[in-house]
């Protein structure tokens, strides 16, 4: 557009011009890009074991079953559970199980399946005095490490099954070797910093290693690998600071598109609630229905918006818009 207007006149400010008209178009807006993500917002190392820990389900399997994983974010320690079926009291009734074992957690992270996000669930996290966190809807990122330990899994039941191996016996000798294995991250297994102590699986050992209680090491290494993680992952990201405030105006992404012309962003403009750290509330203009959503799935409404009296005909409405 600039250089087809370029090549026959100009004027003051044709390039800020021409952006600011482009930027402006609705059409345009609804068919973009989405917004870069914001930086990564690194979690810090709990105090000790057990006290956060993340949640998720995986499946069906090929059995019709599915596999709740339970991780710990000190030690990244994990245990699974099969299950039939899944709902709010099963997965309870599971998690009972662990706790009978390992006490209570200080909180959940989960997504929004509708097992975590149910009244039962919420129930039963605040009588055992466990704050629940609910990570944004379609941003898996923000429970990266459930969701990074279900893709060792994945890959281990996918090996088994072309084996024609019994899944169940395979995932239990997964879970021995990896939480038995130091990780790399923080050079120790995790059942050594969960337990505090090696457990004993098929390779000979040479003797007892006092596990030494001074975790100062393992929290400098633990941020080290944050920290490269963090950059490497923002600068391959693109990601940049979101500029959306409270108030603006802003097109929602489409989650699920009906056909191949459905644009990616709902033309419906809504309104900014709150914002923090890329984690949105949004309200829709007509219905007043609200929705989270990270910034990546939203896109300012550029352009100048005004109200147009109702009693105005639908052709002046469409003159001045």
């Amino acid at each position: 557009m600039k250089a087809r207007l370029r090549s026959k006149v100009w004027w003051p400010r044709i390039d800020k011009d021409v952006e600011n008209v482009v930027k402006a178009c609705k059409g345009c807006t609804l068919v973009s890009l989405p917004n870069p993500p914001v930086p990564m917002k690194r979690r810090e190392l709990p105090t000790a074991p057990w006290v956060d820990i993340a949640v998720d389900l995986m499946g069906p399997l090929p059995s019709q079953e599915y596999i709740l994983v339970v991780v710990d974010y000190y030690s990244r320690y994990k245990e699974v559970k099969i299950t039939k079926t899944i709902t709010s009291l099963q997965i309870i009734k599971l998690l009972k199980e662990s706790f009978s074992r390992l006490g209570y957690p200080i909180s959940i992270t989960a997504d929004n399946g509708r097992q975590f996000v149910s009244e039962e669930f919420r129930t039963f996290c605040k009588e055992c005095n466990i704050r629940l966190f609910n990570t944004i809807p379609y941003w898996p990122q923000m429970n990266g490490e459930v969701e990074r330990q279900n893709r060792d899994i994945l890959k281990r039941l996918r090996i088994s099954h072309i084996e024609n191996k019994d899944l169940k016996e395979s995932l239990w000798e997964y879970l021995l070797m990896y939480n038995n294995t130091p990780h790399t991250v923080t050079g120790r297994s995790p059942s050594e910093l969960f337990f505090q102590r090696q457990s004993r699986d098929k390779i000979p050992s040479l003797g007892e290693i006092n596990y030494r209680s001074n975790d100062s090491e393992i929290r400098d290494k633990d941020k080290i690998q944050k920290e490269k993680g963090k950059e490497y992952g923002d600068r391959k990201r693109k990601a940049l600071e979101s500029d959306i405030i409270e108030g603006d105006k802003v097109y929602v992404k489409t989650m699920e598109k009906s056909n191949k012309l459905t644009t990616n962003f709902n033309p419906t403009p809504h309104v900014v609630e709150s914002e923090h750290n890329g984690d949105c509330t949004v309200r829709n203009s007509e219905t007043d229905q609200r929705f989270r959503r990270n910034v990546i799935h939203l896109k300012r409404v550029e352009g100048k918006w005004t109200s147009v009296p109702s009693d105005q005909s639908s052709e002046e409405q469409s003159l001045e818009n």
